[in-house]
């Protein structure tokens, strides 16, 4: 009694929940606003930043990096292909001792790294660019207008705001604001929707590598082929070696005893630094469910972590060298493989890959061995069903079983820039590809690269006063030229 009756803004009709109309305080104008601070956006913020833009990087976590570093997938896949931004970071870690140093050669092609000082070099990298960051920070939504995006709506602790810009970049990874800002996508493969697994990735200490080592060494059967001849690299005075993947037979007598889940078919470790006795153990899988999903993704971090406990105690008890091992870290995110791609201006197609394809406007050039057509329906990396690592995964266990041609083809920026949005680009893993390209081009090297593309020609954008469909392609050229990114 004698209290005030507070009016609530909220309203429930037909079961749906209502909100009244309400200001939304604009917390920051930029030229240039990029969601997502993973390997893509932080080489797009710092690309941006070089063209004289004012940039400004949104990130929900409170560290730069994403797969790299959330996830925990410390090791640098393709670092052959590595090049501007992406070369400047193997460098600066190199120097810190946290990574090998890349040889002038580049004849390693994954690069081991320790996370913190991923995390270290890429925040030291970004304000030195001149760029801004904003991290606890969650991007909800994007402001559309017609047909241009103007900003997007952020969520922190400060409230709801907003984040307008004159050019948008979107490195969420799942194409959150494309997808919301009504653009078309597409998930998983082309013939039946399914999408690679979920993976969670445990950091685990109290291992002795070099008895690890000697084991496989006495018994190289049981390696992963494309693994055979890799040997221990140094990050300073550290060994550290950059994956060691298989431990077949060991794997089935588990399961045949009951100790391991029947979806498990090898035993995968990323970067093992043998002087510390720390290894990441990426074997963990969550199959059939949706990345875009709050609901599935409580089902794969769930799923996940009883497989880790099941694999500590495999390795505890059959992996010679981690006797006395224990989890050190869970990895804060799930890594997803992937999700959403957009339905780009072009999207480069298996029948571009095979056919050697060349662009007006390239921005990245792919060489390597693809598979000989009619392709084989299990042929495929990280495929959706659950046969990785088993005898029916040719690619990963007998990889000299697959015929195999060599090509050559170009990514045109195009596939960076989604349909019906103007002033929107879009980088990482969820650009406009096939699902077989999305292989190759998910990986962090190639997203840091179009990450550095999109921030070059979201920059040039302002500086020319026009739209990425609609920029001179020679600028784009010959600005990241000047930024060290060469093809």
């Amino acid at each position: 009694e004698g209290k005030m009756k507070m009016k609530s803004k909220f309203e429930f009709v037909n079961g749906s929940l209502w909100e009244e109309k309400k200001e939304i305080p604009v917390a920051r104008n930029c030229d240039v606003a990029i969601a997502g601070g993973g390997p893509s956006g932080l080489a797009a913020a710092i690309a941006s930043a070089r063209t004289g833009a004012d940039t400004l990087l949104v990130e929900s976590q409170s560290f730069l990096g994403g797969v790299a570093t959330s996830t925990m997938m410390a090791a640098l896949v393709d670092a052959k292909r590595a090049n501007g931004i992406s070369e400047e970071l193997i460098k600066r870690m190199g120097e810190r001792n946290g990574a090998p140093l890349l040889s002038p050669e580049k004849n390693v092609n994954t690069i081991p790294f320790d996370p913190e000082t991923f995390k270290t070099c890429a925040l030291q990298m970004l304000m030195e660019s001149g760029a801004s960051v904003l991290f606890y920070t969650i991007v909800t939504e994007p402001i559309v207008v017609g047909d241009e995006i103007r900003g997007f709506i952020i969520e922190n602790k400060n409230g709801r705001q907003a984040i307008l810009a004159r050019q948008v970049i979107d490195c969420t990874g799942d194409a959150d604001l494309a997808y919301r800002a009504g653009a078309p996508c597409v998930k998983g493969r082309e013939e039946d929707g399914k999408m690679r697994p979920l993976s969670l990735l445990a950091r685990m200490g109290g291992v002795d590598v070099y008895k690890t080592l000697k084991y496989l060494e006495e018994n190289p059967e049981e390696i992963q082929p494309q693994y055979r001849n890799g040997g221990i690299l140094k990050a300073g005075e550290e060994d550290v070696v950059q994956r060691l993947s298989g431990f077949y037979k060991l794997v089935e007598q588990a399961k045949e005893e009951g100790g391991l889940f029947p979806e498990c078919h090898y035993f995968r470790l990323e970067n093992l630094w043998a002087s510390r006795g720390t290894v990441i153990c990426n074997t963990a899988r969550a199959y059939f469910l949706d990345g875009t999903d709050a609901d599935d993704l409580t089902r794969a971090e769930i799923i996940c972590r009883r497989q880790i406990d099941k694999l500590l105690e495999f390795a505890r008890k059959y992996v010679p060298g981690f006797e006395n091992a224990f989890v050190i870290d869970i990895s804060s995110r799930l890594g997803v493989r992937e999700t959403r791609r957009i339905k780009g201006v072009y999207t480069l197609t298996d029948e571009d890959a095979y056919g050697d394809a060349t662009f007006e406007d390239p921005i990245l050039f792919l060489s390597g061995n693809l598979v000989k057509r009619p392709l084989p329906k299990d042929l495929d990396v990280h495929m959706p069903e659950p046969i990785e690592g088993s005898d029916k995964d040719w690619l990963e266990k007998y990889p000299e079983r697959v015929p195999m041609e060599h090509h050559e083809y170009q990514l045109p920026l195009r596939c960076l820039i989604p349909q019906n949005i103007r002033n929107l680009l879009v980088a990482g893993r969820s650009l406009s590809v096939s699902h077989m390209i999305d292989s190759f081009t998910r990986n962090m090297i190639p997203c840091m690269w179009f990450g550095q593309a999109a921030g070059a020609a979201a920059g040039l954008c302002i500086k020319y006063d026009t739209i990425p469909a609609e920029l001179e392609y020679e600028k784009l050229h010959q600005e990241l030229k000047r930024q060290g990114l060469t093809f």
